[in-house]
């Protein structure tokens, strides 16, 4: 499968990779020339997220990747290094003990290869590096593939190690004082910055977003996914997420009683982050606030801790929807409110005591 990601459709690649990481996946090998924390984390997540903490510490890590031009980040590097069962090879270190960070020959593979059994591997191959920005805001490309003989992703992957040496603390204190001493060149060190911090916005000036749906300027049923600003939340558990009147339509569900003074469930959306599935977790019609409120899985519950994140509902092709929050801050969710301004579809939460805003991509 084909997979483009651009600045309007941002995170395709993460998306892609937690569609093929399943519950039973028994390893993890990637082979990226430049590698960041932000990037690392997101696939990790991914990763931790499907397979449960017991398994993701039992399994082997693998990490390819180079110190050419210094734009590999040494906290990266550092964080695989200090997970469970995990190995780090780099390319470059015979220039390294040179004085240098220019290569002679570039490392330059994008690989990512996951074990589903003993038998079989799903890959993603493209051209995004394990950066932050290759698996948000970038203009990307890669092919995804499931079910490949484990022996044909051996093979590949033994070929993107050529010429690779397993890092070690003083490669790795090496490293971290030349690449101060020689920065990456600023032509090229974009690729390890996070996503710039999108230009503030007042959410008086945005369009409310249930009139647009009220005119027929949009339809939310129309996006693969709807995200909102956590701020915070209502509820004792601070679960509850204040989403704008029209907000059911997203989730396919049909309701009219915005005259009805009281509370109503509209729909019970089964929500996924990972393995964890729920399909008990309740959109309301709140009458005394005239607003539509979902009740999020706690902490407790498998969830998440809400305040001041974002919140994403990713529609997934069985119906059901991933749950994705994210620091508000993040790379991830800066990339999802670029995505909503430039599209046009970023809007006003609400009317009353709200600042919040809500996008769909």
């Amino acid at each position: 499968m084909l997979i483009v990601q651009n600045a309007a459709e941002p995170a395709s690649l993460r998306n892609a990779l937690v569609d093929i990481v399943t519950a039973g996946t028994v390893d993890i090998r990637v082979a990226s020339a430049y590698v960041t924390l932000g990037g690392a984390n997101i696939l990790l997540s991914a990763v931790a997220n499907a397979v449960g903490p017991a398994a993701f510490a039992a399994m082997p890590k693998t990490l390819v990747t180079s110190f050419d031009f210094g734009l590999t980040e040494p906290q990266a590097l550092q964080h695989w290094r200090a997970l469970a069962n995990a190995t780090v090879f780099v390319s470059g270190a015979q220039r390294l003990a040179q004085g240098s960070l220019m290569p002679l020959r570039a490392f330059h593979p994008k690989l990512y290869v996951f074990g589903r059994d003993p038998q079989t591997c799903s890959t993603l191959v493209g051209s995004a590096n394990l950066t932050s920005r290759g698996f948000s805001v970038n203009t990307e490309v890669a092919w995804v593939q499931q079910s490949i003989p484990r022996a044909d992703a051996d093979a590949a992957f033994d070929k993107a190690r050529f010429e690779t040496t397993a890092l070690t603390d003083d490669l790795l204190a090496a490293y971290t004082a030349l690449r101060q001493a020689q920065p990456p060149p600023p032509e090229i060190e974009q690729e390890a910055q996070p996503v710039a911090a999108p230009a503030p916005v007042a959410a008086a000036a945005l369009p409310l977003f249930r009139l647009v749906i009220a005119n027929g300027a949009i339809n939310p049923a129309d996006y693969a996914a709807m995200w909102v600003h956590g701020e915070a939340l209502q509820g004792g558990s601070s679960n509850q997420l204040e989403l704008p009147r029209g907000g059911h339509r997203f989730f396919g569900f049909v309701f009219d009683q915005y005259d009805y003074p009281h509370n109503l469930t509209i729909g019970e959306p089964v929500l996924r982050s990972g393995a964890r599935v729920w399909d008990d977790r309740r959109l309301t019609w709140h009458g005394n606030n005239k607003m539509e409120r979902m009740n999020l899985p706690t902490a407790a519950q498998g969830g998440f801790e809400y305040p001041d994140t974002a919140v994403m509902f990713r529609r997934l092709t069985d119906g059901s929807f991933e749950l994705i929050v994210t620091p508000w801050e993040s790379d991830l969710a800066r990339s999802w409110r670029l995505a909503s301004a430039q599209r046009q579809t970023l809007f006003r939460l609400g009317t009353v005591a709200t600042n919040r805003i809500v996008g769909l991509i």
